[in-house]
């Protein structure tokens, strides 16, 4: 993150924030401290007034920052429509590369989800959850399995405790992950840098994963753990930190809660849901609140 304004610590920074995940620039808003200045005599000191800095993920994207901030001062949207839709005919800032640069981890962990499927339909779903199952298991006939205990993943094979996660079964199962992922995921990545998005994914995976272990299922998989962690995180985050810039209303998290209680009664299977990681998503949701809680940044660096 580069630090490229300051602005008043009275000026309402939520309009500049939202039209800047809208045009999709990385970005962050932290609290600058006060400092002390020394008065005319030398001998008392007095606090200027804090203000707030704006952080960006790619600091050519200033002269787009300074264009919203003057038409909002001359009462006009910040957003320039005309402008934004050359830029996306156009493809010049605002590229493939420039929103993968921006967040790589967000796009990689899309990208590995999207190789696994495409492998399960040219090796077989079978062939592909051998390897990546959270234990190793063998087929018995056609219809069912022997798996192997926990213990042989923790001897040896690790990977299993995170990999199911990469499995889906089908592909509106997968484009469902990967928007929740894309919307919440991106936004750890771009404010609180790529170490602690890695780790929300990673802890947040296993804990879903075990979670769902827990309750005897072994052919399981998908990225809803992690969705329901990134949801959790920058729920906790928006409201302990809201001057990074996290963006997230209470009435989606008030939405995934219903959600996830309605999963785990007999009505999901009669609206035709099918089986449901309920342990999963539970696991998920925790670890993310709990991680919003501890790791978000409280001053840029």
């Amino acid at each position: 993150m580069f630090k490229v304004l300051t602005l008043p610590e009275s000026f309402d920074s939520r309009p500049l924030r939202e039209a800047l995940w809208a045009e999709k620039i990385g970005h962050q808003i932290t609290l600058s401290q006060a400092r002390p200045t020394e008065a005319a005599s030398g001998d008392d000191a007095e606090s200027h007034e804090g203000g707030q800095e704006l952080w960006l993920a790619d600091p050519d994207q200033l002269p787009r920052v300074i264009a919203m901030l003057e038409r909002q001062s001359r009462g006009e949207p910040l957003r320039d429509a005309s402008a934004g839709a050359a830029t996306r005919g156009g493809g010049s800032s605002q590229s493939l590369i420039a929103l993968v640069r921006q967040t790589p981890l967000t796009w990689l962990v899309g990208l590995a989800c999207c190789v696994t499927v495409l492998f399960q339909y040219a090796l077989g779903q079978a062939a592909v959850f051998e390897w990546l199952a959270i234990v190793p298991f063998e087929l018995v006939g056609s219809q069912h399995i022997a798996p192997e205990p926990l213990s042989v993943t923790l001897a040896g094979e690790w990977w299993r405790l995170w990999s199911p996660s990469l499995m889906h079964f089908g592909v509106l199962h997968l484009v469902f992950n990967l928007l929740w992922l894309w919307v919440f995921g991106r936004q750890i990545e771009a404010i609180d840098g790529g170490w602690r998005f890695a780790l929300v994914v990673v802890l947040s995976g296993v804990a879903a994963n075990l979670a769902q272990y827990a309750t005897g299922s072994v052919l399981f998989g998908g990225l809803s753990g992690i969705d329901f962690a990134v949801i959790g995180y920058v729920f906790i985050a928006a409201r302990r930190r809201p001057a990074l810039g996290y963006q997230m209303q209470r009435s989606l998290m008030i939405f995934m809660l219903i959600y996830l209680v309605l999963c785990m009664t007999p009505l999901s299977s009669a609206i035709g849901l099918g089986a449901i990681a309920n342990e999963a998503h539970l696991g998920g949701l925790l670890t993310g609140l709990l991680l919003g809680w501890l790791l978000p940044r409280r001053s840029a660096a």
